[in-house]
């Protein structure tokens, strides 16, 4: 920060400490609160410059009060839209969270109202997971294992 100080030379100033309260409020309150707290705090450090009578033309000011405006926004955005991502990960993350009853022969899932599903069912009904059905060996094995030895007649060897 203090390199973007140096480089904008002694007339334009931005107070860094009206970030502080935008970005909390852009990630607990939402956009635009935030984006509104940051141009009313823009506009009362206008409107304090000129009470206090610091001696910058007024094409000067308003060049301040525009740049401290569009980087308070700037930083605003994209910490209301991290927060917007962070709280779509929350909710995917919660949405098969915590303890799923199942039954221990054919592994149905009891939802909340205490009816039963089949896992593929549930899941789908609840995330945008898909499944897609296949046999592991060791079920191939287990329940198609007298025809796998069995050799074809018409094979050629």
């Amino acid at each position: 920060m203090s390199c973007f100080d140096f480089l904008a030379g002694p007339i334009i100033f931005f107070p860094v400490l009206f970030v502080i309260p935008v970005t909390l409020m852009a990630w607990n309150c939402g956009l635009r609160t935030a984006m509104t707290l940051g141009v009313v705090l823009c506009i009362i450090r206008f409107l304090i410059q000129y009470a206090w009578g610091i001696p910058f033309p007024l094409h000067v000011a308003i060049i301040n009060g525009c740049l401290r405006v569009a980087v308070l926004l700037l930083i605003t955005f994209l910490v209301g839209k991290l927060s917007q991502q962070t709280q779509a990960l929350r909710a995917r993350v919660r949405t098969l969270e915590g303890i799923l009853p199942t039954c221990s022969f054919c592994k149905d899932i009891r939802d909340e109202s205490g009816n039963w599903h089949e896992i593929a069912d549930y899941v789908t009904a609840r995330t945008e997971a898909r499944f897609s059905h296949g046999v592991c060996p060791k079920c191939e094995a287990k329940h198609y294992g007298d025809l796998l030895k069995q050799k074809p007649e018409n094979a050629r060897v």
